[in-house]
């Protein structure tokens, strides 16, 4: 039995630096978040979150923003 939860740490250890670690990002449309909006990201770096920052921009009088955490 001991045998048993060692093994079982030692694959959850192994999973958990294999797997892909993810940011997610948010649109905010005139400062108010967009329910719509699905966006999580891939962080494939060592960088942070905020590197897949989106410059607001304006469409049809509406300020768009996408925010990384």
């Amino acid at each position: 039995m001991k045998n048993f939860f060692i093994l079982l740490i030692v694959a959850t250890a192994l999973l958990s630096f294999s797997c892909n670690k993810y940011c997610h990002c948010d649109q905010y449309i005139d400062g108010e978040k967009d329910k719509d909006y699905k966006g999580n990201f891939v962080k494939e770096s060592s960088s942070g979150c905020d590197t897949f920052l989106v410059e607001p921009y304006e469409k049809d009088g509406k300020t768009y923003e996408v925010k990384c955490k």
